[in-house]
């Protein structure tokens, strides 16, 4: 997938892919970006047959979803989407940057902008989608400027989620875990360690959980680095997600080597990945959102062009 354009800040990715066995169709989530001023703009839904070539299905701009929300939405980033199974319904998170004017009463503040994880539900991907409410609200200490950028996925039946977080007047990133029985109503468990050791001061994951032999398994990016305002990755890594201890046990950590040319040779990845099992075609998807190198500036927040790109393997 490209992006809107191929000028400097434009950008598509940051979602999720979910496929459907029963009717082998391969759905694509993706927030579109052209510079600095039109941030995420959307929130847009691809459908595909053979999961290489996508269609656009459907969409909602900041503006739409504003109304949903009833606040002023002024980027849209993150997206997962998945499929409860309880309900049947699909479930689409997103990442928010909202507007709030005249915060607690306190008139010498006009306003306050801060990242939280908002839910839609449907009955189909191509909608319509419906309002559900905050998810992941900024009300811990330590996600009270950011609660997003999720990892979400469903495992015998709980949502595990890793996401953002980020203290309000701080810049201090690091992960934390949360876990839903229905999708809606999380609880918070905090800031997860590492091998029992705190996390650095930036450290940002996202791709795919997937069941394993010794507990849920984190597969994607390790993002350490903050490239002129941008989280861009050169490493991928798996953990166990250990939930009761809150804590991340390392199983690897390599770097990520581009195998396009269309992947910047040192920082290949801004921050989001999907590592999905194909049951239709019996093949593991890796989706990344790459930094092309000819096409950008250089890396950056408003310098780079992103892509998506597709990686498949039997093994």
């Amino acid at each position: 997938m490209d992006p809107p354009d191929f000028e400097p800040g434009s950008w598509c990715g940051a979602g999720k892919l979910w496929i459907d066995e029963d009717s082998e169709e391969y759905w694509l989530t993706s927030r579109p970006r052209k510079g600095a001023e039109l941030r995420g703009y959307a929130v847009e839904i691809y459908r595909s047959r053979d999961g290489e070539n996508f269609s656009l299905v459907t969409w909602i701009t900041k503006d739409e979803l504003s109304e949903i929300v009833g606040e002023r939405v002024q980027s849209i980033e993150n997206q997962q989407l998945l499929r409860d199974p309880n309900t049947g319904l699909y479930h689409l998170y997103l990442s928010i940057d909202v507007y709030r004017e005249n915060v607690a009463g306190d008139a010498s503040r006009v306003y306050e902008s801060k990242w939280e994880t908002y839910l839609l539900t449907s009955d189909d991907p191509s909608g319509p989608w419906r309002g559900e409410g905050f998810a992941l609200r900024g009300d811990m200490d330590y996600d009270s400027g950011e609660s997003r950028d999720c990892t979400i996925d469903i495992i015998d039946g709980r949502y595990i989620c890793l996401y953002k977080a980020r203290k309000s007047g701080t810049s201090r990133v690091n992960m934390a875990l949360a876990t839903s029985s229905d999708g809606k109503r999380w609880v918070k468990a905090g800031i997860l360690r590492i091998n029992g050791e705190a996390q650095p001061d930036y450290l940002m994951l996202n791709g795919s959980i997937i069941a394993g032999c010794t507990g849920p398994i984190y597969v994607g990016t390790v993002t350490t680095d903050v490239v002129k305002g941008a989280g861009l990755t050169k490493r991928f890594a798996a953990f166990v997600i250990d939930y009761r201890n809150v804590n991340l046990e390392e199983i690897f950590i390599a770097d990520w080597k581009p195998g396009s040319r269309f992947e910047h040779p040192e920082y290949p990845i801004h921050t989001y990945s999907n590592v999905v099992y194909d049951p239709i075609k019996d093949n593991w998807l890796i989706i990344i959102e790459a930094v092309d190198p000819t096409k950008s500036k250089e890396p950056g927040l408003n310098l780079e062009v992103d892509r998506l790109l597709l990686y498949t393997s039997k093994v």
